[in-house]
Protein backbone atom coordinates (compact mmCIF):
# COMPACT_ATOMS: atom_id res chain seq x y z
CA UNK A 1 0.00 0.00 0.00
CA UNK A 2 1.52 3.28 -1.01
CA UNK A 3 0.12 6.08 1.00
CA UNK A 4 -0.42 9.78 0.15
CA UNK A 5 -0.64 13.14 2.30
CA UNK A 6 -1.75 15.97 0.58
CA UNK A 7 -0.83 19.65 1.58
CA UNK A 8 -3.26 22.06 -0.09
CA UNK A 9 -6.82 20.82 -0.70
CA UNK A 10 -7.86 23.53 -3.50
CA UNK A 11 -9.24 22.24 -6.78
CA UNK A 12 -5.53 20.61 -7.82
CA UNK A 13 -5.60 19.17 -4.52
CA UNK A 14 -8.47 17.52 -4.74
CA UNK A 15 -8.79 16.49 -8.37
CA UNK A 16 -5.41 14.55 -7.26
CA UNK A 17 -7.45 12.49 -4.48
CA UNK A 18 -10.49 11.76 -6.45
CA UNK A 19 -7.96 10.04 -9.30
CA UNK A 20 -5.94 8.54 -6.35
CA UNK A 21 -9.49 6.73 -5.16
CA UNK A 22 -10.05 5.21 -8.46
CA UNK A 23 -6.47 3.17 -7.92
CA UNK A 24 -6.17 0.04 -5.82
CA UNK A 25 -3.41 -0.44 -3.30
CA UNK A 26 -2.90 3.22 -2.78
CA UNK A 27 -4.95 5.73 0.10
CA UNK A 28 -4.70 9.12 0.89
CA UNK A 29 -4.12 8.99 4.80
CA UNK A 30 -3.05 12.79 5.69
CA UNK A 31 -4.29 16.30 4.81
CA UNK A 32 -3.23 19.67 5.71
CA UNK A 33 -6.17 22.15 4.70
CA UNK A 34 -6.03 25.18 6.11
CA UNK A 35 -9.68 26.72 5.55
CA UNK A 36 -12.30 25.46 7.88
CA UNK A 37 -15.04 25.47 5.89
CA UNK A 38 -13.35 22.47 4.08
CA UNK A 39 -12.59 20.24 6.97
CA UNK A 40 -16.03 18.24 7.47
CA UNK A 41 -16.70 17.94 3.63
CA UNK A 42 -13.46 16.50 2.95
CA UNK A 43 -12.81 14.05 5.66
CA UNK A 44 -16.15 12.61 4.86
CA UNK A 45 -15.49 12.78 1.14
CA UNK A 46 -11.85 11.01 1.40
CA UNK A 47 -12.09 9.14 4.69
CA UNK A 48 -9.75 10.67 6.49
CA UNK A 49 -9.44 10.51 10.65
CA UNK A 50 -9.65 13.70 13.05
CA UNK A 51 -6.28 12.89 14.01
CA UNK A 52 -4.82 13.09 10.45
CA UNK A 53 -6.16 16.27 9.20
CA UNK A 54 -4.28 19.29 9.70
CA UNK A 55 -5.36 23.17 9.55
CA UNK A 56 -2.04 24.15 10.01
CA UNK A 57 1.15 23.49 7.66
CA UNK A 58 3.99 24.28 10.10
CA UNK A 59 1.97 21.57 12.45
CA UNK A 60 1.18 19.45 9.33
CA UNK A 61 5.53 19.65 8.44
CA UNK A 62 6.67 19.38 12.27
CA UNK A 63 5.08 15.66 12.19
CA UNK A 64 7.80 14.27 10.53
CA UNK A 65 7.13 12.11 7.38
CA UNK A 66 3.80 10.68 7.66
CA UNK A 67 3.18 9.13 3.78
CA UNK A 68 5.21 7.60 1.26
CA UNK A 69 4.30 10.45 -1.01
CA UNK A 70 3.61 14.45 -0.35
CA UNK A 71 1.19 16.03 -3.08
CA UNK A 72 2.04 19.68 -2.59
CA UNK A 73 -1.17 21.88 -4.46
CA UNK A 74 -0.71 24.94 -2.26
CA UNK A 75 -0.71 28.30 -3.68
CA UNK A 76 2.39 29.19 -6.13
CA UNK A 77 4.37 31.68 -3.42
CA UNK A 78 4.25 28.66 -0.73
CA UNK A 79 5.82 25.89 -3.18
CA UNK A 80 9.14 26.67 -2.02
CA UNK A 81 8.84 26.57 1.86
CA UNK A 82 6.86 23.18 1.58
CA UNK A 83 8.84 21.88 -0.88
CA UNK A 84 12.05 22.27 0.58
CA UNK A 85 11.15 21.16 3.97
CA UNK A 86 9.52 18.16 2.54
CA UNK A 87 12.42 17.31 1.17
CA UNK A 88 14.69 17.18 4.29
CA UNK A 89 11.50 14.99 5.79
CA UNK A 90 12.34 12.37 3.54
CA UNK A 91 9.47 12.81 0.98
CA UNK A 92 9.41 11.74 -2.43
CA UNK A 93 7.42 15.02 -3.74
CA UNK A 94 4.49 15.92 -6.42
CA UNK A 95 4.70 19.46 -6.91
CA UNK A 96 1.94 21.69 -8.72
CA UNK A 97 3.21 23.81 -11.41
CA UNK A 98 4.78 26.00 -11.21
CA UNK A 99 7.61 24.89 -9.04
CA UNK A 100 7.93 27.97 -6.94
CA UNK A 101 8.20 32.09 -8.00
CA UNK A 102 11.29 32.92 -8.54
CA UNK A 103 14.03 30.99 -10.65
CA UNK A 104 16.59 30.86 -7.97
CA UNK A 105 13.84 28.86 -5.89
CA UNK A 106 13.18 26.38 -8.61
CA UNK A 107 16.88 25.60 -9.09
CA UNK A 108 17.34 25.01 -5.28
CA UNK A 109 13.98 22.79 -4.93
CA UNK A 110 16.05 20.78 -7.78
CA UNK A 111 19.25 21.05 -6.34
CA UNK A 112 18.14 19.53 -3.20
CA UNK A 113 16.11 16.96 -4.45
CA UNK A 114 19.00 15.58 -6.55
CA UNK A 115 21.20 15.96 -3.65
CA UNK A 116 18.74 13.97 -0.87
CA UNK A 117 18.03 11.58 -4.30
CA UNK A 118 14.39 12.57 -3.64
CA UNK A 119 11.43 12.04 -6.34
CA UNK A 120 10.17 15.46 -7.54
CA UNK A 121 7.62 15.64 -10.07
CA UNK A 122 6.18 18.56 -11.35
CA UNK A 123 2.44 18.58 -12.48
CA UNK A 124 3.44 19.09 -16.47
CA UNK A 125 0.24 17.36 -16.76
CA UNK A 126 -0.05 18.23 -20.52
CA UNK A 127 2.67 15.64 -21.23
CA UNK A 128 0.25 13.04 -20.09
CA UNK A 129 -2.58 14.05 -22.19
CA UNK A 130 -3.59 11.48 -25.52
CA UNK A 131 -3.54 13.76 -27.88
CA UNK A 132 -0.25 15.33 -26.84
CA UNK A 133 1.09 11.70 -26.87
CA UNK A 134 -0.44 11.31 -30.29
CA UNK A 135 1.70 14.53 -31.65
CA UNK A 136 5.10 13.23 -30.15
CA UNK A 137 4.38 10.33 -31.35
CA UNK A 138 3.72 11.34 -35.45
CA UNK A 139 6.96 14.14 -34.79
CA UNK A 140 8.95 11.17 -33.72
CA UNK A 141 8.31 9.14 -36.51
CA UNK A 142 10.02 11.66 -38.83
CA UNK A 143 6.38 12.19 -41.46
CA UNK A 144 7.15 15.33 -41.60
CA UNK A 145 10.90 15.25 -41.09
CA UNK A 146 12.46 18.00 -38.77
CA UNK A 147 10.21 20.16 -36.66
CA UNK A 148 11.16 23.94 -37.94
CA UNK A 149 8.82 25.66 -36.24
CA UNK A 150 5.95 25.37 -33.97
CA UNK A 151 3.51 28.20 -33.31
CA UNK A 152 0.61 27.56 -29.84
CA UNK A 153 -1.88 29.41 -28.56
CA UNK A 154 -3.05 29.20 -25.33
CA UNK A 155 -6.74 30.07 -25.11
CA UNK A 156 -7.29 30.92 -21.56
CA UNK A 157 -11.13 31.07 -21.80
CA UNK A 158 -12.92 34.94 -21.37
CA UNK A 159 -14.81 33.63 -17.80
CA UNK A 160 -11.29 31.20 -16.70
CA UNK A 161 -9.29 34.41 -17.14
CA UNK A 162 -11.63 36.39 -15.30
CA UNK A 163 -12.12 33.75 -12.28
CA UNK A 164 -8.61 32.92 -11.61
CA UNK A 165 -6.65 36.49 -12.71
CA UNK A 166 -8.82 39.41 -13.03
CA UNK A 167 -10.65 38.37 -9.34
CA UNK A 168 -9.40 34.91 -8.33
CA UNK A 169 -5.95 33.92 -7.11
CA UNK A 170 -3.50 34.65 -9.85
CA UNK A 171 -4.50 37.80 -10.09
CA UNK A 172 -1.30 39.58 -9.04
CA UNK A 173 1.91 38.07 -10.52
CA UNK A 174 4.15 40.30 -7.85
CA UNK A 175 2.45 38.01 -5.30
CA UNK A 176 2.06 34.54 -6.79
CA UNK A 177 3.99 34.39 -10.07
CA UNK A 178 3.79 35.87 -13.26
CA UNK A 179 0.65 34.80 -16.03
CA UNK A 180 3.13 33.30 -18.53
CA UNK A 181 5.13 31.05 -15.32
CA UNK A 182 1.80 30.14 -13.63
CA UNK A 183 -0.69 29.51 -16.76
CA UNK A 184 2.03 28.59 -19.31
CA UNK A 185 5.30 26.74 -17.95
CA UNK A 186 3.73 23.33 -19.39
CA UNK A 187 3.09 25.16 -23.09
CA UNK A 188 6.92 25.58 -22.64
CA UNK A 189 7.43 22.63 -21.59
CA UNK A 190 5.63 20.79 -24.46
CA UNK A 191 7.28 23.07 -27.25
CA UNK A 192 10.67 22.08 -25.58
CA UNK A 193 9.28 18.56 -25.63
CA UNK A 194 8.08 18.29 -29.25
CA UNK A 195 11.33 20.14 -30.92
CA UNK A 196 13.60 18.01 -29.02
CA UNK A 197 16.00 20.65 -28.25
CA UNK A 198 16.93 23.39 -25.41
CA UNK A 199 15.64 26.85 -25.93
CA UNK A 200 18.56 29.51 -25.91
CA UNK A 201 16.93 32.86 -26.43
CA UNK A 202 12.99 34.42 -25.53
CA UNK A 203 11.72 37.71 -26.55
CA UNK A 204 8.19 38.63 -25.25
CA UNK A 205 5.44 41.36 -25.32
CA UNK A 206 2.66 41.84 -23.36
CA UNK A 207 0.50 43.97 -21.19
CA UNK A 208 -3.05 44.07 -19.10
CA UNK A 209 -4.72 46.44 -21.60
CA UNK A 210 -8.92 45.87 -20.95
CA UNK A 211 -9.46 44.76 -17.31
CA UNK A 212 -8.81 48.27 -15.62
CA UNK A 213 -10.91 50.86 -14.30
CA UNK A 214 -10.64 53.52 -17.49
CA UNK A 215 -13.15 50.31 -19.26
CA UNK A 216 -15.81 49.51 -16.86
CA UNK A 217 -18.85 50.38 -18.65
CA UNK A 218 -20.55 53.95 -17.66
CA UNK A 219 -23.31 53.47 -14.70
CA UNK A 220 -21.29 50.13 -13.84
CA UNK A 221 -20.63 49.52 -10.23
CA UNK A 222 -17.87 47.47 -7.99
CA UNK A 223 -19.85 44.63 -7.36
CA UNK A 224 -21.87 42.36 -9.79
CA UNK A 225 -25.06 42.11 -8.00
CA UNK A 226 -24.82 45.68 -7.41
CA UNK A 227 -24.76 46.20 -10.66
CA UNK A 228 -27.14 46.73 -13.52
CA UNK A 229 -24.91 46.55 -16.75
CA UNK A 230 -25.69 43.33 -18.87
CA UNK A 231 -22.25 42.22 -18.79
CA UNK A 232 -20.61 38.91 -20.19
CA UNK A 233 -18.20 39.04 -16.87
CA UNK A 234 -21.51 39.37 -14.52
CA UNK A 235 -20.06 37.03 -11.81
CA UNK A 236 -23.55 36.10 -10.29
CA UNK A 237 -24.78 34.71 -13.60
CA UNK A 238 -21.49 32.53 -14.58
CA UNK A 239 -21.30 31.43 -11.36
CA UNK A 240 -25.06 30.13 -11.73
CA UNK A 241 -24.66 28.66 -15.08
CA UNK A 242 -21.54 27.14 -13.87
CA UNK A 243 -21.69 25.94 -10.12
CA UNK A 244 -18.83 23.91 -10.30
CA UNK A 245 -16.62 26.97 -10.99
CA UNK A 246 -18.16 28.61 -7.94
CA UNK A 247 -18.08 25.22 -5.78
CA UNK A 248 -13.67 25.69 -5.93
CA UNK A 249 -14.17 28.78 -3.31
CA UNK A 250 -17.67 28.21 -1.64
CA UNK A 251 -19.08 25.29 -0.31
CA UNK A 252 -22.64 27.43 0.20
CA UNK A 253 -24.21 26.62 -3.37
CA UNK A 254 -26.60 30.10 -2.68
CA UNK A 255 -24.33 31.71 -5.21
CA UNK A 256 -26.77 35.30 -4.19
CA UNK A 257 -26.44 35.08 -0.78
CA UNK A 258 -22.30 34.25 -1.03
CA UNK A 259 -21.62 36.83 -3.67
CA UNK A 260 -23.88 39.50 -2.44
CA UNK A 261 -20.96 40.03 0.36
CA UNK A 262 -18.92 43.50 -0.87
CA UNK A 263 -16.09 42.25 0.25
CA UNK A 264 -15.46 38.88 -1.28
CA UNK A 265 -13.63 38.86 -4.32
CA UNK A 266 -15.68 36.72 -6.72
CA UNK A 267 -18.15 38.99 -6.81
CA UNK A 268 -15.94 42.42 -7.76
CA UNK A 269 -16.58 43.96 -11.28
CA UNK A 270 -14.10 42.80 -13.72
CA UNK A 271 -12.65 46.02 -14.13
CA UNK A 272 -12.60 47.20 -10.89
CA UNK A 273 -10.31 44.60 -9.29
CA UNK A 274 -6.46 44.96 -8.31
CA UNK A 275 -5.23 42.33 -10.99
CA UNK A 276 -1.74 43.41 -12.44
CA UNK A 277 -1.18 40.45 -15.18
CA UNK A 278 -1.40 40.75 -18.46
CA UNK A 279 -4.71 40.02 -20.49
CA UNK A 280 -2.32 39.33 -23.89
CA UNK A 281 0.91 38.07 -24.29
CA UNK A 282 3.12 36.28 -27.11
CA UNK A 283 6.62 34.21 -26.97
CA UNK A 284 9.43 34.18 -29.43
CA UNK A 285 11.68 31.51 -28.85
CA UNK A 286 14.86 30.05 -30.62
CA UNK A 287 16.24 26.73 -30.07
CA UNK A 288 19.66 25.14 -30.10
CA UNK A 289 18.97 23.19 -33.21
CA UNK A 290 17.83 27.00 -34.78
CA UNK A 291 13.93 25.62 -34.74
CA UNK A 292 12.09 28.42 -33.93
CA UNK A 293 8.68 28.82 -31.94
CA UNK A 294 5.80 31.04 -31.10
CA UNK A 295 3.53 30.85 -27.81
CA UNK A 296 0.16 33.44 -27.84
CA UNK A 297 -1.17 33.72 -24.21
CA UNK A 298 -4.42 35.71 -24.48
CA UNK A 299 -7.61 36.13 -22.42
CA UNK A 300 -9.87 37.19 -25.38
CA UNK A 301 -10.97 33.79 -26.35
CA UNK A 302 -14.93 31.85 -26.21
CA UNK A 303 -13.78 28.15 -25.12
CA UNK A 304 -10.53 27.10 -23.26
CA UNK A 305 -8.26 25.45 -25.35
CA UNK A 306 -5.12 24.83 -26.97
CA UNK A 307 -4.26 24.92 -30.66
CA UNK A 308 -0.95 24.21 -32.41
CA UNK A 309 0.84 23.87 -35.68
CA UNK A 310 3.69 22.80 -36.36
CA UNK A 311 5.86 22.76 -39.61
CA UNK A 312 8.28 20.08 -40.65
CA UNK A 313 10.44 19.84 -44.05
CA UNK A 314 8.33 17.12 -45.17
CA UNK A 315 4.81 18.56 -43.75
CA UNK A 316 2.78 19.97 -41.09
CA UNK A 317 0.68 19.07 -38.05
CA UNK A 318 -2.29 21.35 -37.13
CA UNK A 319 -4.30 20.05 -33.49
CA UNK A 320 -6.72 21.23 -31.41
CA UNK A 321 -6.98 19.86 -27.94
CA UNK A 322 -10.41 20.81 -27.29
CA UNK A 323 -11.71 19.24 -30.44
CA UNK A 324 -9.09 15.97 -30.03
CA UNK A 325 -8.48 15.98 -33.93
CA UNK A 326 -4.95 16.15 -35.22
CA UNK A 327 -4.42 17.03 -38.80
CA UNK A 328 -1.16 15.77 -40.82
CA UNK A 329 -0.04 17.06 -44.15
CA UNK A 330 2.73 15.74 -46.23
CA UNK A 331 4.16 17.71 -48.64
CA UNK A 332 2.94 16.22 -51.96
CA UNK A 333 1.37 13.30 -50.20
CA UNK A 334 -1.57 12.34 -48.43
CA UNK A 335 -3.45 14.42 -45.70
CA UNK A 336 -4.37 12.17 -42.60
CA UNK A 337 -6.48 12.91 -40.13
CA UNK A 338 -6.24 11.24 -36.22
CA UNK A 339 -9.53 11.35 -33.78
CA UNK A 340 -7.97 11.40 -30.66
CA UNK A 341 -10.98 10.16 -29.12
CA UNK A 342 -10.39 7.15 -30.71
CA UNK A 343 -7.13 6.33 -29.30
CA UNK A 344 -8.27 6.81 -25.72
CA UNK A 345 -11.29 6.57 -23.47
CA UNK A 346 -10.53 8.87 -20.34
CA UNK A 347 -10.57 11.93 -21.11
CA UNK A 348 -11.23 13.33 -17.53
CA UNK A 349 -9.28 15.92 -15.69
CA UNK A 350 -7.19 17.87 -18.14
CA UNK A 351 -7.91 16.09 -21.61
CA UNK A 352 -6.72 12.89 -19.40
CA UNK A 353 -3.69 13.75 -18.28
CA UNK A 354 -4.16 13.87 -14.42
CA UNK A 355 -4.90 10.27 -13.91
CA UNK A 356 -2.20 9.02 -16.03
CA UNK A 357 0.13 11.51 -14.11
CA UNK A 358 -0.54 9.85 -10.70
CA UNK A 359 -0.25 6.35 -12.17
CA UNK A 360 2.72 7.20 -13.13
CA UNK A 361 4.17 8.78 -10.05
CA UNK A 362 2.86 5.77 -8.20
CA UNK A 363 4.18 3.16 -10.51
CA UNK A 364 7.57 5.12 -10.25
CA UNK A 365 7.76 4.41 -6.25
CA UNK A 366 6.31 1.34 -6.14
CA UNK A 367 9.11 -0.06 -8.51
CA UNK A 368 11.63 1.89 -7.15
CA UNK A 369 12.48 3.63 -10.55
CA UNK A 370 15.69 5.36 -10.69
CA UNK A 371 14.38 7.37 -13.58
CA UNK A 372 11.52 9.24 -12.40
CA UNK A 373 8.37 10.01 -14.90
CA UNK A 374 7.86 12.44 -17.56
CA UNK A 375 7.80 15.06 -15.67
CA UNK A 376 10.59 14.80 -13.21
CA UNK A 377 12.13 18.55 -11.71
CA UNK A 378 15.38 18.74 -13.87
CA UNK A 379 13.19 18.21 -17.21
CA UNK A 380 10.34 20.74 -16.15
CA UNK A 381 13.47 22.89 -14.94
CA UNK A 382 14.26 24.03 -18.47
CA UNK A 383 10.76 25.19 -19.36
CA UNK A 384 10.29 27.72 -15.88
CA UNK A 385 13.64 29.12 -17.06
CA UNK A 386 12.39 29.91 -20.63
CA UNK A 387 8.91 30.96 -19.01
CA UNK A 388 11.13 33.01 -16.13
CA UNK A 389 13.15 34.49 -19.31
CA UNK A 390 10.02 35.49 -21.34
CA UNK A 391 8.61 37.77 -18.35
CA UNK A 392 12.12 39.27 -18.03
CA UNK A 393 11.90 40.10 -21.78
CA UNK A 394 8.16 41.59 -21.28
CA UNK A 395 9.11 43.76 -18.14
CA UNK A 396 12.26 45.30 -20.23
CA UNK A 397 10.14 46.06 -23.52
CA UNK A 398 10.74 42.99 -25.31
CA UNK A 399 14.37 42.88 -25.51
CA UNK A 400 16.02 39.20 -25.74
CA UNK A 401 17.08 37.10 -23.08
CA UNK A 402 19.22 34.27 -23.29
CA UNK A 403 18.75 31.27 -21.49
Amino acid sequence: MITIAILGMGARGYTYAQAIGELEDVKVTHVCEVNPIKKEFVKQMFKIEENNYYMSDDEFLSKGKLADILIISTMDQWHYKHAMKALDLGYDILLEKPIASTEKQCQEIADKAKKLNRKVVICHVLRYTPFYNKLKEIVDSNLIGKVRSITQTENIGYYHYAHSYVRGNWHRGDITSPLVVAKSCHDFDIIKWLIGSNCTTVSSFGSLEYFKKENAPLGSAKNCYQCKIDCAYNALDFYKKNPRWFMIFSLDPDVEKVLSNPEHPYGRCVYQCDNNVPDNQVVNMLFANNAVAQLNITAFSNEIHRNIKIHGTKGEIEGDLEAMIITVKVFGGKIETFDVRNIASDFSGHSGGDKRMIKDLINSVKNKNDKVTLTDIDEALESHKMAFKAEESRLSGGQPKTI
